[in-house]
């Protein structure tokens, strides 16, 4: 039987889901690589609408928020694969890696929609696009993706040459987005879900 929650208890179920989502972050920038997968089912949860049930973010009637973004924009003139979220960086211990911006001064708002089905965050060598919805609904049903990282080469520190594999820094990066988006919103005031007593 499927259970009803008030809205109280559906803010709250929220809340609890953004606390669940900083802490993990945390603990991925801590080197726990593993739990990326539990940051994409709680992300899952406030955004993907299925068959069997409706995203938090739809049941609290919050679709009317804007997000804030921080992917550049793909220029379909461009004949390199595109990695909108991720910054290009060279470590002595690492060499060259794509890493999360976590920068927000890079944020800027777009529409609910917008943000999460249709910005377009990866492009492989196919001319395939990945979105937020996408990215992260694989990784969250244990659903690899296939993107061809055919031109994705980086030198490492010993000088090798090895193909990144930029969604868990993706998905870093989208919780980054998330957590700033909500940070502070009266989600409570937010919601157009009425709540009678």
């Amino acid at each position: 039987m499927k259970t009803i929650l008030n809205k109280p208890e559906l803010v709250s179920l929220l809340q609890q889901q953004l606390k669940d989502i900083d802490a993990l972050c945390g603990e991925y920038d801590k080197g726990n690589k593993a739990v990326i997968h539990d940051i994409s089912e709680k992300i899952a949860i406030i955004f993907n609408n299925s068959n069997q049930s409706k995203s938090l973010l739809s049941e609290l009637k919050l679709t009317h928020l804007d997000l804030l973004c921080s992917s550049e924009s793909y220029n379909s003139k461009s004949l390199t694969n595109f990695i909108g979220l991720l910054k290009l960086e060279h470590h002595a211990a690492m060499g060259w890696t794509y890493l999360a911006r976590l920068d927000r001064s890079a944020l800027v708002k777009v529409s609910y929609e917008n943000w999460w089905s249709n910005k377009k965050l990866i492009i492989d060598s196919d001319g395939n696009a990945f979105t937020r919805a996408k990215i992260i609904k694989s990784e969250a049903n244990d659903d690899p993706l296939v993107i061809n990282t055919s031109g994705w080469k980086i030198t490492d520190a010993n000088g090798d040459k090895t193909t990144i594999n930029p969604i868990p820094e993706t998905i870093r990066q989208i919780a980054f987005e998330l957590l700033e988006s909500l940070r502070g919103v009266d989600l409570n005031k937010e919601s157009k879900l009425h709540f009678k007593i």
